[in-house]
C-alpha cells in the first residue's frame, strides 16, 4: 500500500467525506483523488491533513516516504503558505492555488494562518499600494457571492491574473469592475462567469 492509498483509507476511517477533507484543506475534490494515486505525498498536504485531525502516524511505514521531519523542526501550529514564483498582472499565472506541486517554496508567516497562497506583484498598476516585486499573501474566496468589495484581490482568469480592487458593476450584476490604485490605469470589466478564482490580499512583504 503506497501513501496515497493509505491516505484514502485514513480518510474513510475518520468518518469524513473526501469533499469535507478537500474543503478543510482548501483544495478540490478531484485533486484529492489525484493524491490517492500518488506513491509519495507532498509534505504540505500531509501537514494540512494532520491539522484537521486525521491520523497519519503510520504514513512513513508505507512504500513512499515523506521528507524526514528531523531535517526541519516545525511547530505543530505553523501554517506553510505556498509561494508561486509567478508575476501577478504579467499574464503568466494560470489556475494556481490547488497546484501546490508548482510552488517554488513555502512561507511560514505569523498572523497569516488563514491564507492560502503568496505571489509576486509585477507592474505598477497598483502603485503606491503595491510595488513591483512585492509579495502579496492571500486568502482564497470560495463564495464569489460574498466578496468584500473595495478590497484588493487577485482575480484569476483563463489566460492571466491581475491584482486589482474588486467592485460590483453598477448596471450589470453579471460583471465585476476591477480598479487600479494607480489612476493612470483604466478600470476593467470582467464577467463573473469568466473568473476562475478570487484571492483576498491580507498583507504584503516588501522588497528591502
Amino acid at each position: 500500500m503506497h501513501q496515497g492509498e493509505y491516505l484514502k483509507k485514513a480518510i474513510k476511517s475518520s468518518g469524513l467525506t473526501v469533499e469535507e477533507v478537500a474543503k478543510s484543506i482548501s483544495t478540490s475534490r478531484p485533486n484529492m483523488y489525484l493524491l490517492f494515486k500518488k506513491e509519495q505525498l507532498d509534505e504540505y498536504y500531509v501537514d494540512k491533513i494532520r491539522q484537521i485531525g486525521i491520523d497519519l502516524d503510520n504514513l512513513k511505514t508505507q512504500n513512499g516516504l515523506v521528507k524526514d521531519q528531523s531535517i526541519v523542526r516545525r511547530n505543530e501550529n505553523e501554517v506553510h503558505i505556498p509561494f508561486y514564483e509567478a508575476n501577478v498582472t504579467a499574464g503568466d499565472v494560470n489556475n494556481f492555488g490547488d497546484q501546490v506541486k508548482n510552488a517554488s517554496y513555502f512561507l511560514t508567516i505569523p498572523h497569516f494562518r488563514d491564507c492560502h497562497i503568496a505571489v509576486r506583484v509585477n507592474g505598477h498598476s497598483m502603485y503606491p499600494k503595491y510595488c513591483n516585486g512585492d509579495i502579496v499573501v492571500c486568502k482564497k474566496i470560495s463564495d464569489h457571492a460574498h466578496i468584500p468589495y473595495g478590497e484588493p484581490h487577485i482575480v484569476v482568469l483563463a489566460d492571466y491574473s491581475v491584482l486589482k480592487y474588486v467592485h460590483p458593476h453598477v448596471e450589470n450584476k453579471k460583471m465585476f469592475v476591477l480598479k487600479s490604485a494607480n489612476e493612470q490605469y483604466e478600470p476593467m470589466e470582467v464577467k463573473r462567469q469568466d473568473v476562475l478564482g478570487i484571492y483576498l490580499v491580507k498583507g504584503k512583504l516588501e522588497l528591502a
